[in-house]
């Protein structure tokens, strides 16, 4: 088994595991929509993952054309992107001038990630398959990383759930940035790099659905 099929498996087994357990904690009546689009977003993952698996096990190799696996990638990355802007960030964020700068900071973070890519990936040596896809994947990166960034930041207001759901801004954050490097090491080649990043993004999704649980939790009490 090579180690980019092993790295494949090991986060198709961490987002089902996390999937599943969203699922039961999530996807009924009267549960929170914002829980339940973060838990497909993990689903995501794990069905484009299950595709990598099959093409290495049928073909054996994911480098030289564009793989629909990364769409399972850009899905997580849109479903996360649509909880915290179309369902958290209204409840927040009034649109007054008082939480101004809390939405102009967060700029900082999709711009490292634009400046990340044309500096890493569009002026590097990589192929043009691995450049347009490393960009599709930090356009949605840079769109749900402001969000999170700015609900991580962003003053307890009345409703206080934003409080409670820092820690999983923050692992958002961290499964972005993942996704970017995750590319790199495919535009590499660099199978020791590939299962590295993949055994941390693992963690961070199976991490995911109980921290959302446990913030929802003390929101709710």
């Amino acid at each position: 088994m090579t180690l980019i099929l092993l790295s494949n498996i090991i986060v198709c087994v961490c987002s089902s595991i996390s999937f599943i357990y969203g699922a039961v904690k999530f996807l009924r009546p009267r549960k929170a929509l914002y829980a339940k689009m973060i838990c497909f977003a993990v689903g995501c993952t794990a069905v484009g993952k299950l595709y990598q698996i099959i093409r290495l096990l049928t073909i054996g190799d994911i480098y030289n054309e564009f793989q629909l696996g990364f769409l399972g990638m850009i899905g997580s990355l849109v479903f996360l992107f649509s909880a915290n802007y179309g369902v958290m960030d209204s409840l927040a964020d009034d649109g007054s001038k008082r939480f101004l700068k809390y939405r102009l900071i967060p700029l900082l973070l999709p711009a490292a990630e634009i400046a990340l890519f044309v500096l890493f990936f569009l002026r590097g040596d990589f192929t043009v398959l691995i450049k347009v896809t490393a960009g599709v994947v930090t356009f949605f990166a840079a769109g749900t990383s402001y969000f999170n960034f700015k609900h991580l930041i962003f003053p307890d207001v009345d409703f206080g759930i934003i409080k409670c759901l820092k820690l999983y801004n923050f692992l958002a954050i961290v499964f972005a940035y993942f996704c970017l490097a995750e590319i790199a090491a495919y535009g590499y080649e660099n199978e020791v790099a590939s299962m590295s990043i993949d055994i941390m993004t693992g963690i961070v999704l199976l991490l995911i659905p109980p921290v959302v649980e446990r913030g929802i939790k003390k929101w709710t009490i």
